[in-house]
């Protein structure tokens, strides 16, 4: 018989509330189970003895959680699906992101494009010849309507600045003309000039930045003219809101060590309010990451927190549910509890590693939301008749999956970038939640 070993990509969760319960879960079969601490001690001693019955063995290498492939060849095996996922995912899966304008409204000091980005040159939006041009460009890359995602993201800057609405109405009407509906990454500042493209067939879900109540919001998301933006946007909300409009509208709080304690306080005030009363609203936290994407002189301001204290102090708060990424790890969990089905899997982490596109006024091309209007990460130009294609940068990013990490390959469950922590504190979270519902 040939030698059994524990697979490299089991992980087991002890269960908080579930006393000598683990959860079992594999990173490439996408099982779950729930197993004693008895079990879990005979699977992980398999080799040294084997106190199995050879049905529970069968079952147990079914699931992927023993298995007779050496650590190399499973290593091997997952680099083999992982690339055909990917692949499957470049054909699949092309995301249009249109930069109305670098020119931006506010000053915060954890943006990571500069003023030098925002200003000058940059300062100007799409025309509609650009408008024109982009849209046979996507076609271009993309000729096979089948094959299309028809959610185009507008983004900035600030896309939805007052003096943008003549050419994003025009982008809005030509591309509903081809079948796409928009999505747009704003501060919300001034939607109410925008209210007549809202809805179902048109911009029909908003990403709105609010860092935390009146006070703290105003003091660190600073407009360049109005001391007191909050007012502003919160009124737009409420207009948009009573209004009925069939818009999606997502509060993003970018959290710190500065402002994680006010989230649960603008989210008592959200209540107050009666905005949670509305299905089509719902806020979550993201954690500011420090990297060096984050070019601003003011980023010495920021109480940057691990991605384990974040999820932490968010869970003590109660909050953990509102956290960004472990909200995505929570659904396809969930989901694969309730469904009975496997969790489904994926190689990569976001579409700049498959099939991001974002164009700017200028004619960039760029992979990724975070590099935008630096030119060491632009991907392509539009020319007057044809696209320009950086082919070196194009190749490194979209050959960039788990496959090609430095680091051994793990958990293909879970999205690059979130740490086994993260995924194990999430797991035994969901569970709980999944037993109270039983």
């Amino acid at each position: 018989m040939e030698k059994l070993r524990v697979s490299s990509y089991m992980i087991p969760v002890k269960l908080e509330k579930e006393e000598g319960k683990y959860m079992l879960i594999h990173g490439y079969t996408g099982a779950i189970d729930i197993v004693s601490e008895e079990l879990l001690n005979d699977i992980q001693s398999i080799g040294e003895k084997n106190n199995l019955i050879q049905p529970m063995v069968e079952q147990l290498l079914k699931r992927g959680y023993l298995t007779t492939k050496t650590q190399e060849e499973e290593y091997s095996y997952v680099a083999r699906i992982a690339r055909a996922l990917h692949k499957r995912d470049e054909i699949l899966h092309k995301s249009f992101t249109w930069i109305v304008s670098y020119n931006c409204n506010f000053r915060c000091p954890y943006c990571f494009e500069n003023r030098d980005k925002k200003d000058s040159v940059y300062s100007f939006s799409f025309t509609k010849d650009m408008v024109d041009r982009t849209y046979r460009v996507m076609e271009e890359i993309e000729p096979r309507k089948e094959l299309l995602n028809h959610y185009i993201t507008l983004y900035g800057g600030e896309p939805l600045l007052k003096e943008n609405k003549e050419i994003v109405k025009y982008i809005v009407f030509e591309g509903q003309k081809r079948g796409y509906v928009f999505h747009a990454v704003t501060n919300g500042y001034d939607l109410d000039y925008y209210i007549d493209l809202l809805g179902k067939n048109l911009i029909c879900q908003l990403q709105i930045t609010i860092d935390g109540t009146k006070e703290y919001h105003n003091r660190t998301r600073r407009h360049y003219q109005d001391p007191n933006s909050f007012d502003k946007i919160i009124f737009n909300i409420q207009k948009i809101l009573d209004a009925n409009i069939d818009v999606q509208i997502n509060i993003r709080v970018n959290t710190d060590n500065c402002n994680i304690s006010d989230f649960s306080k603008l989210k008592e005030f959200f209540t107050k309010k009666g905005f949670f009363r509305h299905s089509n609203f719902r806020m979550y936290s993201a954690i500011i990451v420090d990297s060096n994407i984050i070019l601003n002189q003011d980023k010495k301001e920021l109480g940057i927190l691990s991605t384990k204290d974040f999820i932490q102090k968010q869970k003590e708060r109660g909050n953990i549910a509102f956290c960004n990424g472990y909200s995505a790890i929570y659904r396809k969990i969930s989901n694969a509890i309730l469904d009975k089905k496997a969790i489904s899997l994926t190689s990569t982490f976001c579409a700049a590693q498959t099939s991001g596109y974002l164009f700017s006024p200028l004619g960039e091309i760029y992979p990724c939301w975070d590099v935008v209007g630096n030119k060491d990460y632009q991907i392509g130009q539009i020319q007057s008749d044809y696209i320009h294609w950086d082919k070196q940068r194009l190749e490194a990013w979209r050959h960039h999956d788990i496959v090609h990490r430095r680091v051994n390959i793990v958990n293909m469950h879970c999205s690059v970038g979130e740490d086994v922590w993260l995924k194990r504190i999430t797991t035994a979270f969901i569970f709980r939640k999944y037993l109270k519902k039983q």
